[in-house]
C-alpha cells in the first residue's frame, strides 16, 4: 500500500488479512444458505485502497527485482492484488449474479424449485425423460436470466487484463500463476489420447449397465453423469448419519483427533438455498475454518466431505506463525492436492471395507466405479482447460458457445449444453490448479503408498507426515513439495499411469 510515495508492506498485509476475513465470511454466509444477498462489492469498496494500479505496478516491479523468499512472497502478493483489482471492477456484477442465481427458480411438477436446489433434484432423478426436462429448464434459465450478466462480467475482466498490459486474460494468469498453460494443455492432451479407448470401453459399459444409455453425444448428456455419480445402489453404505463420524474415525486412526481442532466448524445442515457444491471457507487461517457440505445422500456426500475435509485440515493445521502470504496465498494446486488425496480413500478397497462396511467384492466393484468417475473428471478438466484457453485468448467472446459444446462433448462423449459456456468457467484459470492438483495427488500417492503401505490411513506415522506437510500452508508450490519428496516436479505421466492401472487392474 503506497502512502506518501512509499510502500508499507506490513500495513498492506494487515489490511489484506482483514479484507479476506470479511470477504470469506460473507461468502460462507451466502453460499451456506444463511444469507440471501451477497455483499462482496461493499467489502471490496471498503478495501479499495489495496487494489490500485499503483500497487500493482509497485508489486510487479518488486517481484521482478527480488529473489528467494522475497520473490516468493511478492509473487503471491502481486497475484492477490491483481485479482482484487479485477474483482473490484466487477463487484456489482458479482453480487448481482449471485443474488439472481439464489432467487432464480424453475417449475417442476407445477412447483417452483430454487435453481440451486434443482441440481440436487437432477442428481436424484432416475427417469431419463424427467431428468432431461429438468436439465432443459435449467439451461433455458441460464440462457435467459444469467448469461447476459455473465457475458458482461467476462468481457470486463478480459478488458482489465489488456489494460494491465497483457495480450489476454490467459497471458495474464499464466504470468501470475507462473504456469505454462500450453505445456499443461499438451500434457492433458496426452492423457486424453492415452485414455480414449479405456474410457470409451469401461465408462461406456458402466453407463449402459447402470442407466441403459449408450455413451454418445446423441444419447447421453452431462446431466446423466450427475445421476450416475449419485450411485443410489450404494446408499446403504453411505448413510447421512455416519457422514461426519466416518471422517472423524478415519482421522482418529491416523492419530488426528478432529475434536482438538476447535478451529474447524462443520456445516452439514440442509438448507434450501445452500450451494450444492461443497466448499471450505477460510476467513482466518488457521483459527476459523468452515467445512460446508449440502447433504444429498450417498457416496457424493462422503467424497465431498473427504475432499473438503482435506482443505479444512490443511488450513486448520497451518502454522499460525507463518507469514500472511504462506497462510492465505500461494499455489492453490497444493491445497487442492491435499483435498484430492483425502478423497482418494473412496478408491481404496481396504478403507471401503473398514469404514463404509463393504464386503470385499462390493469394495472392489465400488473402487472400480470410483476410478471411472475420476477418469471422467480428469478428461472433463482437460477439455475445460482447452476451452478456457480459447475463451480467454483475447478474441471476442461471441460465438464461443459452440466451441464449448464441441470440446467438452468430445472429451466425455456426452452432450454438454452450450448455454453453460460462460457459467462453467472458474476465475483465474482454477481449472489448471485442479489439473496440477490431480497430478500432485498421483505422485503423493506413490510416495505415501511406498512409505506407509496401501492401508496408510491406519498408520499414525502417516498422520504425522501429513500434519507436517499441512503445517507449511502454501509456502511451497506443488512442484517444490514434490521435489522435496524426491520427484523432479509435476509429471502428468503419474496421473495417466494411476488412472489406467487402477481401471485395468479391476
Amino acid at each position: 500500500m503506497i502512502t506518501g510515495g512509499k510502500m508499507d508492506v506490513v500495513k498492506y498485509r494487515e489490511d489484506s488479512e482483514k479484507f479476506l476475513y470479511k470477504r470469506d465470511k460473507e461468502y460462507y454466509l451466502h453460499f451456506s444458505g444463511q444469507k440471501d444477498s451477497l455483499n462482496v462489492g461493499k467489502i471490496s469498496e471498503e478495501f479499495r485502497h489495496l487494489f490500485s494500479t499503483d500497487n500493482i505496478k509497485w508489486l510487479r516491479d518488486l517481484k521482478e527485482k527480488s529473489s528467494g523468499e522475497g520473490k516468493r512472497k511478492n509473487t503471491s502478493l502481486l497475484k492477490f492484488c491483481v485479482e482484487g483489482y479485477i474483482e473490484l471492477q466487477v463487484k456489482d456484477l458479482v453480487d448481482k449474479i449471485a443474488a439472481d442465481e439464489a432467487k432464480a427458480k424453475i417449475v417442476v411438477d407445477d412447483k417452483k424449485i430454487p435453481f440451486r436446489y434443482s441440481e440436487i433434484l437432477l442428481t436424484n432423478e432416475p427417469d431419463k425423460t424427467r431428468r432431461d426436462d429438468i436439465d432443459d429448464k435449467r439451461n433455458k434459465l441460464v440462457a435467459e436470466y444469467l448469461n447476459t450478466d455473465l457475458y458482461e462480467y467476462w468481457q470486463t475482466v478480459h478488458r482489465q487484463a489488456v489494460n494491465l498490459g497483457f495480450s489476454s486474460y490467459s497471458d495474464l494468469f499464466s504470468y501470475l500463476n507462473e504456469v505454462d498453460f500450453s505445456a499443461l494443455a499438451a500434457g492433458m492432451e496426452k492423457l486424453l489420447v492415452e485414455t480414449d479407448n479405456l474410457y470409451e470401453k469401461h465408462f461406456g459399459a458402466l453407463l449402459q449397465e447402470e442407466l441403459g444409455i449408450p455413451l454418445s453425444c446423441s444419447h447421453s448428456r452431462r446431466s446423466d453423469f450427475a445421476f450416475l455419480k449419485r450411485a443410489r445402489k450404494y446408499d446403504r453404505f453411505f448413510k447421512k448419519s455416519a457422514l461426519v463420524p466416518v471422517l472423524k474415525g478415519t482421522l482418529y486412526e491416523m492419530d488426528i483427533d478432529i475434536h482438538k481442532y476447535n478451529n474447524i466448524y462443520f456445516d452439514v445442515e440442509e438448507r434450501e438455498n445452500k450451494s450444492p457444491r461443497a466448499f471450505c471457507c477460510t476467513p482466518h487461517v488457521p483459527s476459523e475454518i468452515y467445512l460446508v457440505v449440502m447433504p444429498s445422500g450417498g457416496q457424493d456426500d462422503y467424497e465431498a466431505l473427504l475432499h473438503e475435509g482435506g482443505h479444512a485440515l490443511h488450513f486448520g493445521s497451518t502454522s499460525p506463525g507463518l507469514d500472511f502470504e504462506y497462510r492465505y496465498l500461494g499455489d492453490n494446486a497444493v491445497t487442492e492436492g491435499y483435498a484430492f488425496y483425502m478423497e482418494l480413500l473412496m478408491q481404496n478397497r481396504e478403507w471401503l471395507m473398514d469404514f463404509p462396511g463393504m464386503d470385499k467384492d462390493v469394495a472392489r466393484e465400488f473402487a472400480y466405479f470410483s476410478n471411472l468417475l475420476k477418469l471422467w473428471f480428469c478428461r472433463r478438466y482437460a477439455g475445460k482447460l482447452k476451452y478456457e484457453l480459447v475463451l480467454h485468448d483475447g478474441s471476442p467472446i461471441k460465438g464461443k458457445e459452440s466451441i464449448y459444446r464441441e470440446i467438452l462433448s468430445k472429451v466425455n462423449l456426452m452432450e454438454y449444453p452450450e448455454e453453460d459456456y460462460l457459467r462453467d468457467v472458474d476465475d483465474g484459470f482454477y481449472c489448471a490448479d485442479y489439473i496440477r492438483a490431480w497430478i500432485f495427488q498421483s505422485q503423493l500417492k506413490v510416495y505415501i503408498y511406498d512409505k506407509f503401505g496401501y492401508n496408510w490411513y491406519k498408520k499414525k506415522k502417516a498422520g504425522s507426515f501429513l500434519r507436517e506437510l499441512w503445517n507449511y500452508g502454501q509456502k511451497y508450490t506443488a512442484d517444490e513439495v514434490l521435489s522435496q519428496l524426491g520427484f523432479g516436479g509435476i509429471d502428468v505421466n503419474y496421473l495417466i499411469g494411476s488412472l489406467t492401472d487402477d481401471i485395468r487392474n479391476f
